[in-house]
């Protein structure tokens, strides 16, 4: 027999006291209301007496059938003997008539309080099923919000139970010795001196909910209980567990099942490595969700989770868009949207950024040929890695994607940051030359966030300098920051470089960059980054 400790499965099926309160109030107020409705509009001859039936049938439906009863027959009484057939010619109604309505008022309060009564009764059963694993009799994820509404307001330790041997275990002895195992255990967990709540969220999985004192006593109490020597029909099982453990400290992180996401990673991490249990480390976690991200992103290009989205470059004299910044997004199939910041650096340690520069190189130039198509001539830049520099095959791949879309190399550039172009900047050189004399751009990205000087970068053959956002922050307010993005423009504009500004959020640091002869501006005062077709209906306003 399974003992439950979730004595409240179906307490959302029934409607809650504010609200029985409001259809309680309602009843007793519209009883005298409509009776004088009634008597004011001519008497009982007239239409307005159905309306008694809205009090009757709530009567019923929020408080049973003897309440709907009680209700009925007051209504009858209301609109029987005290209620006129005509007010003005004073005529009193038949005793038949009145009787045989107070009989038919009763009724229909009986029976919507037991037709609401049955429904309720097997909603309740319902939920009761569908909160259930029907072999163990175990909650299930569908009994969460149940269970967890008794933990709201208090910190919790979370443990994710894994039986590691499960397969065994019903292959020898059978899927019934297995299910009675997890009853067992289930018995033992829910009945434990300190309150712990379990939860079957899969065939060998178990979560278990406990008031979080210390995680790690809480895990050596969890422990001892999941320790006891288990025999089924007099058959001692041996039982592999891995179990992994987490803290939730605000009532926020248990609003949903996502909050055993931590435990069920660290439970896994104990699996995998063979130990009993595990605590969740957010540093090696994080390590090994960066790990896990890099093995699927070579996948994620293949099947179409990244997508390219456009932010417009404005030229600040005519205020018309001149170019467009390719930028890379993930949509995840279960973590969502990843941005680049994000993935990037982590592709940037292996050779995969090759591939995905290829892609997003492949990818911005279609979209290019799309825009030129519906009369749009604009350039496009992509952002390029330092390693791509280092790799010999890095032109040959890139120029046979630019020949293959027929695009000339003049509508492309390349955006690297000063940073990375310091890494090898004698290859950087070299690569970026035989670029330059295809005819495609070189643009410096994040400028001023690195420590090379503009002198030191006119060995290279850069056509543009992109002023970091940092400097755009505080560019009206810092004096200092003003000086450094005055001579920054100046200069370059005199080594013959062009000079964009990204980040621009606001009309007056647009207007201040137009007067100090910035050509370029780059932001979500412009535009945010956008899809193709949001793009051409920017274009086109």
């Amino acid at each position: 027999m399974v003992a439950s400790n979730n004595k409240d499965n179906t307490a959302v099926l029934i409607p809650n006291k504010k609200i029985r309160l409001f259809a309680m109030l309602g009843v007793l107020l519209s009883l005298p209301l409509i009776y004088a409705l009634v008597y004011y509009t001519g008497g009982i001859t007239y239409v307005y007496s159905h309306t008694m039936y809205l009090s009757i049938l709530i009567a019923g439906i929020f408080f049973g059938p003897y309440f709907g009863l009680v209700v009925g027959i007051i209504s009858g009484i209301l609109l029987g003997p005290f209620m006129p057939l005509n007010v003005a010619l004073g005529t009193l109604q038949e005793p038949l008539n009145w009787i045989y309505r107070l009989l038919i008022f009763s009724l229909i309060g009986f029976l919507s309080g037991y037709a609401s009564f049955l429904l309720q009764k097997n909603a309740m059963k319902i939920h009761k099923l569908s909160s259930i694993n029907p072999e163990t009799g175990i909650p299930n994820t569908n009994s969460f919000l149940d269970i967890t509404k008794s933990y709201l307001h208090k910190p919790l330790t979370l443990f994710t139970i894994l039986i590691n041997n499960v397969d065994n275990i019903i292959d020898i002895l059978g899927i019934d010795v297995f299910h009675q195992l997890l009853k067992d255990m289930y018995f033992d967990l829910s009945n434990h001196s300190r309150k712990i709540s379990i939860i079957q969220p899969d065939r060998n999985k178990l979560w278990a909910i406990m008031e979080h004192v210390n995680i790690e006593s809480d895990l050596t109490e969890l422990m001892t209980i999941l320790s006891r020597a288990r025999t089924i029909h007099q058959i001692p099982l041996f039982v592999d567990y891995s179990v992994g453990v987490s803290a939730v400290t605000t009532v926020d992180d248990i609003i949903s099942i996502n909050a055993f996401s931590e435990s069920d990673i660290a439970a896994r991490h104990a699996q995998i490595n063979n130990i009993q249990s595990y605590i969740f480390d957010d540093g090696k976690m994080k390590r090994r969700s960066d790990y896990e991200l890099v093995a699927g992103f070579a996948n994620a290009l293949l099947k179409n989770e990244t997508f390219l989205m456009f932010q417009p470059k404005i030229d600040l004299i005519t205020g018309k868009t001149t170019s467009i910044e390719a930028l890379i997004r993930w949509e995840h199939p279960t973590k969502g949207t990843i941005m680049p910041d994000r993935f990037i650096p982590l592709i940037e340690e292996t050779k995969l950024i090759h591939q995905l520069t290829d892609w997003v190189l492949d990818r911005a130039l279609l979209t290019l040929e799309q825009l030129h198509q519906n009369g749009f001539k604009l350039g496009v830049s992509i952002n390029v890695s330092a390693m791509n520099l280092f790799d010999p095959r890095f032109y040959e791949r890139a120029m046979d994607i630019i020949h293959r879309h027929g695009v000339d190399c003049s509508w492309l550039e390349f955006e690297i940051t000063e940073t990375e172009l310091m890494k090898n900047p004698t290859e950087s050189k070299i690569i970026l030359t035989r670029f330059s004399q295809q005819g495609v751009k070189i643009s410096i990205d994040d400028f001023g966030s690195g420590y090379s000087s503009l002198a030191y970068l006119t060995q290279f053959p850069i056509n543009t300098i992109k002023i970091d956002k940092f400097f755009l922050i505080g560019l009206l307010t810092n004096p200092q920051i003003k000086h450094i993005v005055n001579a920054t423009v100046s200069l370059s504009k005199d080594l013959g470089y062009q000079v964009v500004a990204e980040g621009v959020e606001d009309q007056e640091t647009a207007s201040y960059l137009q007067s100090i002869k910035c050509d370029y501006a780059q932001g979500y005062y412009y535009a945010r980054p956008l899809h193709p077709t949001d793009l051409i209906r920017y274009l086109n306003q």
